[in-house]
């Protein structure tokens, strides 16, 4: 069965086209750089047994992303199928389903219509998932179209850690709660971890950290999520590329009363304009700011230096709310490639078992898996390359099936 996923970011569009239940990947791609005014789109793509293709496109919005990729994957001389109709499924990845949503859900009217009035929960992202789904639904009507949405593996999540210490009623009418995120990358790292501990999801105690523009931890207890950094929205948590992450409210009243901002802008900021963004003042790259502290920018150095003490403090909170943990696990771009940081964020912690191998770790990079603790650390510490696309081909061939 030829399954497509679609995994949709604010503005970029990955894409794996698998062989299932094989789990044989075909063809991937990604298109970044959508409906930037100041940046060309590039698109980079492989269709086995060719070479990697990359170039720069126009491409205005995500609808047009997706016709770039069906052109892609039926391309004359280096596409991989003959025809889209052999497509038998597609897989989207949606950020947010609330609490309407706790499985994967087959696309229908009515379920696209819930999936629409939750847009104002994910205003970067929820949008970009639906008219996706849309353009499929145009380009291949009929073929089943199935969406896994990030929160829904918190479903189960105790309440003790999933509402907030705000009036009750908020819960209850408005559904106010902690619903998390990165959730279909949790599963995937945790169930690859449970496969290198050999030791079933059921008795192990894991913190999962997913490192990238977007940045989240998730501490996993005996078979569920016990707590998650991401909150209603994905705003909420660790200090992220553009995001501000944790953040005192009582400072949105105050800066109205000062700057004349609306409530909308001050929100937008928070999102677009924050985090090591805001702090490095040369970008949300990494590597840059890296790069940039190494030379003596101490705009750049403070970026790095909050990124790493947000992520420690939330550490230490659920390895002390799990009372230990078998692993803590690193995913996403920065996490699997950033030996600088991984390194950071255990300097000085060896007395607590928490030690990595400097050698090991400055070997794991680009899409390697493996163990970076030593010998003598008492929790494992795990890269594991994030692979999303996986666990929704996955789950779509179940649903399908």
């Amino acid at each position: 069965m030829i399954i497509l996923v679609l995994n949709s970011g604010s503005s970029s569009l990955k894409y794996k086209l698998f062989n299932m239940p094989d789990e044989e990947l075909l063809s991937s791609g990604l298109i970044e750089n959508i409906g930037d005014a100041h940046k060309k789109s590039v698109f980079t793509y492989k269709n086995l047994p060719h070479e990697k293709i990359k170039g720069e496109t126009d491409c205005k919005d995500h609808r047009h992303a997706v016709e770039l990729v069906f052109d892609a994957l039926t391309e004359t001389t280096s596409g991989f199928l003959k025809n889209l109709k052999e497509i038998s499924a597609i897989g989207h990845r949606v950020v947010h389903g609330k609490d309407i949503f706790t499985g994967p859900a087959v696309v229908s009217e009515d379920s696209l219509a819930e999936m629409k009035k939750l847009t104002e929960l994910a205003p970067l992202h929820m949008p970009v998932n639906i008219a996706c789904i849309e353009e499929c639904i145009k380009i291949l009507p009929g073929v089943l179209q199935v969406a896994h949405f990030d929160t829904s593996y918190y479903t189960g999540m105790p309440e003790f850690s999933s509402l907030y210490p705000v009036p009750y009623d908020w819960h209850k009418k408005y559904s106010v709660r902690r619903y998390g995120f990165h959730g279909i990358s949790y599963q995937y790292v945790n169930e690859t971890a449970s496969l290198l501990l050999k030791k079933p999801l059921s008795e192990l105690k894991l913190i999962s950290t997913h490192l990238g523009n977007g940045a989240s931890i998730t501490a996993f207890s005996q078979g569920r999520v016990l707590d998650t950094s991401m909150g209603f929205t994905p705003l909420e948590g660790l200090m992220m590329g553009t995001r501000a992450g944790y953040f005192d409210p009582a400072v949105i009243p105050y800066l109205i009363s000062k700057t004349g901002f609306s409530l909308e802008d001050i929100i937008k900021k928070l999102n677009n304009e924050s985090g090591l963004t805001a702090i490095s003042g040369i970008g949300r790259d990494m590597r840059s700011i890296i790069d940039a502290s190494r030379e003596g920018n101490t705009r750049a150095q403070l970026a790095f230096d909050m990124f790493v003490h947000t992520l420690r403090k939330y550490i230490g909170a659920y390895f002390f709310s799990l009372g230990g943990a078998d692993a803590i696990i690193f995913t996403g771009g920065i996490g699997e490639n950033s030996p600088e940081v991984r390194e950071a964020v255990f300097e000085n912690l060896a007395p607590l078992g928490l030690a990595i191998d400097e050698k090991a770790n400055r070997s794991i990079k680009r899409e390697k898996t493996g163990f970076i603790n030593t010998e003598t650390g008492k929790t494992k510490i795990l890269v594991i390359p994030a692979n999303e696309e996986l666990m929704i081909a996955r789950e779509t061939y179940k649903t399908a099936s």
